[in-house]
């Protein structure tokens, strides 16, 4: 899809994966190597599949390369300085992508950052993890891929404004915002007037209400989730009835109104000693069942459950080998293409190169000699020439969160996004993950103000002819049309692919679902924290004498969108340069593999497989969480290396552990974390942050919703934005965690009260008259 351009990768191994995900698109993607090469390893070995690679010495060798170039990305890497500004003036069409932790500007610019560290900055941390214990971590580091994913999103963002302007520009990626999107819906609640989220273990806390969702089984572990409303309500009701069917339920705990049951509970007609009851039954229950057993009953009734996958599970899993999503490179089995392109399948690539193995050939192609330039397409009359993606025009059928935060982006760089919802069947983004002042309306629900702002919205009961006949006309008008219904749903509405296509023969259509279109899982039910589940990050999160955490809530929600929104442009990319429309089959699931290749491969390789670990790490000691002042409150610290533990063994004032290197720290690792949790444990956590920091040590104070809001540096950032909304009149929506220098950066209004644009959208983008109109209204497929 990207075959015509050039990528110059200057980045080291925390963030390769950005150059790698460019690669599976096609880009000829070229690694710039020091003298001697990066060091290798499993994340060399993953991350730099497809590319090629030069040793260059000097920032001239960059600038003569980045001349015929069309991106850059950049981290700092580079044993030399890079001017970004002055590749640029070079290479008009050239776009620079600068990733580092906090952003190029504000008062933490120049702070120290690791995963840890960043991820502590990021309200992700205060919400993972057990309650008793400190925070926790993902043992397999997260926080670089978050920012390397966005920097591929940024780079074909821009690519969309240079065919509208034939201008390059400027990508400034903070790793941090990058991250705190993880921490949706939480990090919200300060500005929204609720309690922080309390972080817990295998499950979500709502006030005195614990509602566990993992649990032992014969061979491991299982979620069953446990919830309420039109929609699960009835999936609940048949988990129930296959337990009932095998004495684990009595009579009463079957017939209950699961439909209703939150609505129960408020009225007190219900209490929570039944769901307290149900939890314990369910426990018992699983522990009757092997994950095998429990997986073939759920695709079987459509049930909300799934295995805690360990990574020998996801490399072993049927459904990603069916779907041939294994690439087998040197005798390994690495993740291969990202998502499933009709049109234009994405190849397979081959292993990472040797260190200059491309030197001569990548300087005799590129010196010179610019890549194909895409057509140019002209901005529609009176659209900005500040927004990137004006005049795309997308039909959004999707909802939750995973495919919605992906058209998000969209909305935000100036794309038309019409937002499809029925009141029959709401989204859950509208009951549940938090409402302005505990206010349990549908308008007031902060996740669906935040992933759908910038969109229009109509409302339309999609169980009538007359409204899909609207979705129709809709997709006719569409570049674009995402959707994220189970498989089958929109063929059997006769709003599939190749029906649409027949109206709208270049159409782009994305169709987006926990495991894939195809498949013998094709048809599991489950919402982001169980695809994060299956794809292996619950059982890699968490304590080593404890059962699996999980990283917070719907972990792959949060990461999949960046992947959709590649694919997604890099096929509009082709649909200029050749008029030819496609289906793309993303499956959220096989995304979010790619976080954990390193890993795979290493198990691969030596056997040895990676599970919870608490907050330790391979090469830094002490690295941990440790409490400071107050309740609740805590402090993440990584020391680097020899000089850092120097400076932190001074700060504490134990000059005589100054002298310790790596080896001895890790065999007193135990005692120094000890020595380390007295010494935070009499401090203020962002004052002893700040002490840290400014003797080079990486430190960051563990910030949760009301950290992040009052956080210096993602104010300067402009991270928290508030946007105007029909019912709850202002409310805050997380930013884009990049800015571009020659685009608007900001959302213009909240996610939608219902059918608030129905009017606009009928009269003015479907032409419908009043007649129209009047006849979808006596239809009642109008909500």
């Amino acid at each position: 899809m990207l075959g015509p351009y050039r990528v110059l990768d200057l980045t080291d191994e925390r963030c390769w994966f950005a150059g790698n995900l460019l690669a599976q698109l096609g880009a000829d993607v070229v690694m710039a190597e020091p003298p001697g090469g990066w060091p290798r390893g499993f994340a060399h070995d993953a991350y730099n599949r497809g590319k090629r690679s030069l040793t260059a010495a000097s920032a001239d060798e960059m600038a003569a390369l980045a001349a015929t170039a069309d991106i850059v990305l950049h981290n700092d890497a580079t044993p030399f300085d890079v001017d970004l500004n002055t590749l640029r003036d070079a290479n008009e069409r050239l776009i620079t992508v600068h990733i580092t932790p906090w952003g190029e500007t504000g008062p933490k610019a120049d702070w120290s950052a690791t995963d840890l560290t960043l991820f502590a900055s990021s309200g992700q941390l205060a919400v993972t993890g057990d309650s008793d214990r400190p925070p926790v971590r993902i043992s397999i580091p997260q926080a670089w891929l978050h920012a390397s994913a966005q920097a591929a999103v940024a780079a074909t963002v821009a690519l969309e404004h240079r065919a509208r302007t034939g201008r390059g520009q400027h990508v400034d990626l903070s790793t941090q915002q990058a991250v705190c999107e993880t921490a949706l819906s939480a990090i919200l609640y300060a500005p929204a007037g609720l309690e922080e989220v309390q972080r817990e273990a295998g499950g979500v806390r709502f006030g005195n209400l614990m509602l566990r969702t993992i649990y032992p089984c014969k061979d491991g572990y299982m979620i069953v989730t446990v919830a309420f409303g039109p929609m699960i309500g009835p999936m609940v009701q048949r988990f129930l009835a296959w337990m009932h069917s095998e004495g684990f339920c009595d009579d009463d705990m079957l017939n209950k109104d699961w439909v209703n049951f939150a609505l129960l509970l408020q009225s007190g007609e219900e209490s929570i000693g039944v769901i307290e009851q149900l939890m314990e039954n369910i426990a018992a229950f699983c522990l009757t069942k092997t994950k095998a057993e429990m997986i073939e009953r759920g695709l079987q009734d459509s049930l909300l459950v799934c295995p805690v996958n360990t990574l020998g599970d996801v490399l072993d899993s049927p459904q990603l080998a069916a779907r041939d999503f294994w690439d087998e490179v040197d005798g390994l089995r690495h993740p291969g293409r990202f998502v499933l392109a009709e049109g234009t399948p994405l190849t397979p690539l081959g292993p990472a190169p040797e260190a200059g193995a491309h030197t001569a050939q990548v300087t005799d192609e590129w010196t010179g000699a610019e890549s194909e330039l895409s057509p140019t397409e002209a901005l529609p009359d009176g659209a900005p020439a500040d927004r990137p993606l004006a005049g795309l025009k997308v039909a959004d059928l999707a909802w939750v969160a995973a495919a919605p935060l992906a058209t998000k982006i969209l909305a935000h760089w100036g794309a038309t996004v019409v937002r499809v919802e029925t009141q029959n069947r709401p989204c859950l983004l509208r009951g549940a993950l938090g409402h302005r002042d505990d206010v349990p309306d549908q308008e007031n629900a902060i996740a669906w103000h935040s992933t759908n702002a910038n969109k229009k919205t109509i409302s339309l009961d999609l169980s009538k002819p007359e409204a899909r006949a609207v979705v129709r006309d809709l997709a006719a008008w569409a570049d674009v049309v995402v959707e994220s219904f189970t498989p089958g749903t929109m063929a059997a509405w006769g709003l599939g692919y190749e029906d649409l296509r027949e109206l709208n023969p270049d159409l782009v259509m994305v169709s987006s679902c926990v495991m894939g279109q195809t498949g013998p899982f094709r048809d599991f039910a489950g919402f982001g924290n169980m695809a994060a589940s299956v794809a292996g990050f619950f059982d890699i999160t968490g304590w080593e004498d404890r059962g699996p955490a999980g990283p917070y809530l719907a972990y792959t929600d949060y990461c999949s969108p960046r992947f959709t929104v590649c694919a997604l442009l890099a096929a509009l990319d082709h649909r200029r340069r050749t008029g030819e429309g496609q289906h793309l089959d993303f499956s959220q699931m096989e995304a979010a593999v790619h976080l954990l290749a390193p890993a795979i491969a290493e198990m691969q390789a030596t056997g040895e497989m990676r599970s919870r670990r608490g907050n330790a790490d391979d090469e830094m000691v002490p690295h941990g969480v440790y409490p400071t002042m107050g309740d609740d409150e805590w402090i993440a610290i990584a020391v680097e290396g020899d000089e850092q533990w120097r400076s932190l063994a001074i700060e504490m004032r134990r000059e005589d552990l100054a002298d310790l290197d790596s080896a001895a720290r890790r065999e007193r690792q135990a005692e120094l974390d000890e020595i380390v949790t007295e010494f935070t444990a009499r401090q203020n956590g962002p004052g002893l942050t700040h002490r840290l920091q400014a003797h080079g040590i990486a430190a960051h104070h563990v910030q949760n919703s009301g950290a992040c809001l009052n956080d210096p540096q993602l104010a300067h950032r402009g991270h928290f934005q508030w946007a105007p909304h029909g019912y709850a009149r202002r409310t805050v929506v997380d930013a884009i965690p990049y800015t571009l220098s020659a685009a608007h950066n900001g959302f213009s209004w909240a996610g939608p009260t219902y059918g608030e644009h129905a009017m606009e959208i009928l009269e003015d983008l479907l032409g419908y008259d009043a007649d129209r109109i009047a006849e979808l209204a006596v239809a009642e497929a109008l909500e």
